[in-house]
């Protein structure tokens, strides 16, 4: 099981749809310019990107997941990333879908990672169950080139803080391992849930978006990390968490509990083309409002 630290890798020491031109309007000259990127002392507006269930292999079409086309549509997402002044990318798990065998996925992981690279800024992974297949969560995040080596661990920029969670634990609490899990069995253990308390209180002035595969809105569905309940407890807690970015839903959802916005991203594997591409860029502004500009099936959104 890895040991969960924060690496000092990281930038800190340690659901109304709106129109187009409405959305550009509220998000005009909303990226981060380094002045944001430097002052930690005071929140700025940042824009970050999300995409999510890639889910990239060399087969065919299955449950309408074009997993070849995913090149062409995370190329895409990856020229609009280029071209927004983003503060940083998350890839939201299932990067790659299931091969035969290690050596496979390796070469499945090492494919999507060419062009998920060509993206200029730092690149955060959240793990999904589809990429513990058949890897360790060791070996997942050293051959996708994660910024940061662990699983969970969070990091500050701009004067806000982000959260990467870990939900790929059974609820005996056991961590997935190379495909010893059934995908709808997941969990956040108790070790992982003391951290989180742990890092949102050492940052008590700090507004917050929290990063994870499976669902914590929804305990009772086949996409929920089946302890949520107690996850919310512990975000809800102190009072500035803003948002919980998701995915593994395919169909993506929207919720809000008690203050806080649960937003789950479409699938960009789903559809044929680029038609049918799915990815985002969310934007904080100095009011501490969130907002989604959505690309291809994945539309725009401001969080009131």
């Amino acid at each position: 099981m890895l040991h969960h630290t924060n690496s000092p890798k990281n930038k800190s020491a340690n659901n109304a749809a709106i129109s187009r031109r409405e959305f550009l309007k509220l998000g005009a000259a909303a990226g981060l310019g380094l002045a944001g990127l430097l002052d930690a002392s005071a929140p700025a507006k940042i824009s970050f990107g999300i995409v999510a269930d890639i889910h990239y292999a060399d087969k065919d079409m299955r449950i309408n997941r074009y997993y070849r086309e995913s090149i062409e549509k995370l190329e895409q997402c990856v020229a609009a990333f280029n071209e927004s002044r983003l503060a940083f990318a998350v890839m939201l798990g299932d990067f790659i879908d299931k091969a035969p065998d290690k050596t496979v996925e390796l070469e499945y992981l090492k494919t999507i990672r060419q062009v998920f690279s060509r993206y200029a800024g730092d690149k955060h992974f959240v793990l999904g169950n589809h990429d513990l297949t058949k890897l360790s969560k060791a070996e997942y995040l050293a051959a996708c080139g994660a910024v940061v080596q662990n699983s969970f661990y969070s990091f500050d920029i701009g004067g806000y803080h982000f959260v990467i969670l870990d939900a790929n634990f059974r609820r005996d609490g056991e961590a997935y391992d190379s495909g010893n899990f059934k995908w709808k069995d997941t969990s956040i253990p108790a070790p992982q849930l003391k951290w989180l308390e742990h890092d949102l209180r050492r940052t008590p002035e700090a507004k917050k978006i929290v990063f994870v595969h499976q669902n914590l809105h929804d305990e009772a569905g086949v996409y929920g990390v089946k302890n949520a309940k107690a996850v919310r407890r512990i975000l809800e807690k102190f009072g500035n968490v803003l948002a919980v970015m998701q995915a593994h839903d395919h169909k993506g959802a929207y919720a809000k509990i008690n203050g806080i916005h649960y937003f789950t991203l479409k699938a960009l594997v789903d559809g044929p083309t680029l038609k049918n591409n799915a990815y985002a860029i969310v934007t904080i502004d100095s009011s501490h409002r969130v907002s989604i500009r959505g690309y291809g099936r994945e539309k725009d959104k401001i969080f009131a």
